[in-house]
C-alpha cells in the first residue's frame, strides 16, 4: 500500500486523462500496477463514444419484390367556384338598391296602414316646428338677395310693373322647395342618418326584431311621413315669407311699392305653380328621408362608419333634390309660358 503522503499528492494533480478522479479511487484501491491503469484507461476511452441510435422509419417496408415506395393516386382537380361566388358589389351600388328596397317597404306598410303614429307624430313635431326657424330665415334672405338682382335690372328697362311676377314665379316654382328641402337635408337628413347608424352600430335594431318590433315599422316609415307631410307646409310658409320680404326690400329700398308687387304676384300665380311647389316638395322630402335611413340601417364600422354615412347621406340626398328638381320641372313646366304677360298688367 502507498503512503499517505504519497496518495496525497497523486490525488492534487491536475485532472487529465490519466489523473481522473475514478481512476485515482481505483489506484488507491487496487495499487499502483501499471497493467491496472492501462486496463482502466482503455475502459474509460471506449467509454466516451457515442452510443449509436436507431432510426425508426414510420412507413411501411414493402411487400414486394420491388424496392421502390407505393405510387400514390392521383388527387383529383377540385371543382371551380360558381360563376360570381367571391364578386360583391360596390357599397354605392349595394346602398342604392337598399334605398329602393326600403322605400317599396315603406310605400307598402303606408297603403295598408302599418304607420306608428306616436312616433310619427314625434317626427312630425320634429321636422316641421323643429325646422321652420332654419327654414324662414334662409327663405327671406334668400328673397331679399333675389330681389337686389332683378328690381336694379328692371327699373331701368321700365319694367317695374313686372317685378312681383317675377319674384312669385321664381319663389313658387324653384327657390321656395329647393331652398326648403336643402336645408331640411341639412338638418333632418343628417340627424336621421345618424341616429340610425348609431342604432345599427350599437345592435339596438337587433333588440327591435328580439322584442318582436320591425324595424321598418317603428324607425322608418314615421321618419318618411312625416318629412312627405311637413315639407309642403314648411315650402308654403318659406314662399310667403320670402315673397313679403322681397316686398318690403323693393319698397324700401328701390322704391317700388308694395302694393305693385303683390298685384303683379297675384296676376302671374296660377293655382298650378303653388301645386307643383308642393307636388316637389313632397318628392324631395321623400329623398331626403328614404336615403338618410337607408345609409343609417346600412352602417357599419363603429363611430367612423357613423360619420361617414351621415355625410354620404346629406351628399347624395342634395344631388337627387337637384336631380328630381331638373325632372319635375321638365315635366310640369313645358312649352311656352305666358305668366309675365299677366303680370304686367
Amino acid at each position: 500500500m502507498p503512503s499517505a503522503g504519497a496518495g496525497a499528492a497523486f490525488l492534487l494533480r491536475p485532472i487529465s486523462a490519466t489523473t481522473h478522479p475514478l481512476i485515482s479511487l481505483s489506484c488507491t484501491g487496487a495499487g499502483d500496477s501499471a497493467n491496472h491503469k492501462s486496463h482502466l484507461l482503455f475502459r474509460l476511452h471506449h467509454s466516451r463514444r457515442r452510443l449509436p441510435v436507431p432510426r425508426l422509419s414510420l412507413t411501411p417496408a414493402p411487400t414486394g419484390s420491388n424496392n421502390s415506395p407505393p405510387s400514390r393516386p392521383p388527387a383529383s382537380p377540385e371543382p371551380p367556384p360558381p360563376p360570381f361566388s367571391r364578386w360583391s358589389p360596390p357599397r354605392a351600388i349595394w346602398r342604392g338598391l337598399s334605398a329602393l328596397l326600403l322605400a317599396g317597404q315603406v310605400f307598402h306598410r303606408v297603403l295598408t296602414g302599418r304607420v306608428h303614429r306616436r312616433n310619427l307624430l314625434a317626427q312630425l313635431r320634429r321636422v316641421g316646428p323643429g325646422s321652420a326657424g332654419v327654414s324662414l330665415l334662409t327663405a327671406a334672405f334668400v328673397g331679399m338677395a333675389f330681389t337686389i338682382q332683378f328690381v336694379r335690372e328692371f327699373t331701368r328697362l321700365g319694367l317695374h310693373r313686372s317685378v312681383g311676377g317675377v319674384l312669385a314665379l321664381a319663389l313658387s316654382r324653384e327657390l321656395s322647395p329647393v331652398v326648403t328641402a336643402v336645408v331640411a337635408a341639412g338638418r333632418v337628413g343628417s340627424a336621421f342618418a345618424a341616429e340610425l347608424g348609431t342604432m345599427q352600430v350599437s345592435e339596438q335594431t337587433d333588440t327591435l326584431r328580439v322584442l318582436g318590433a320591425q324595424p321598418v315599422d317603428y324607425l322608418v316609415v314615421p321618419r318618411v311621413v312625416a318629412c312627405v307631410l311637413a315639407l309642403p307646409v314648411l315650402t308654403l310658409m318659406s314662399f310667403a315669407l320670402g315673397l313679403a320680404s322681397s316686398a318690403f326690400l323693393a319698397d324700401s329700398i328701390f322704391g317700388v311699392s308694395t302694393s305693385i308687387i303683390l298685384e303683379s304676384a297675384r296676376r302671374a300665380l296660377r293655382p298650378w305653380d303653388l301645386i307643383s311647389s308642393l307636388l316637389k316638395s313632397q318628392v324631395f322630402g321623400a329623398i331626403i328621408a328614404v336615403v338618410s335611413c337607408a345609409w343609417g340601417v346600412t352602417t357599419h364600422g363603429g363611430a367612423k362608419g357613423v360619420g361617414e354615412s351621415t355625410t354620404s347621406a346629406v351628399v347624395v340626398s342634395l344631388v337627387g333634390i337637384f336631380v328630381a328638381d331638373f325632372a319635375l320641372s321638365c315635366l310640369f313646366f313645358q312649352g311656352a309660358g305666358d305668366s309675365l304677360k299677366y303680370a304686367m298688367g
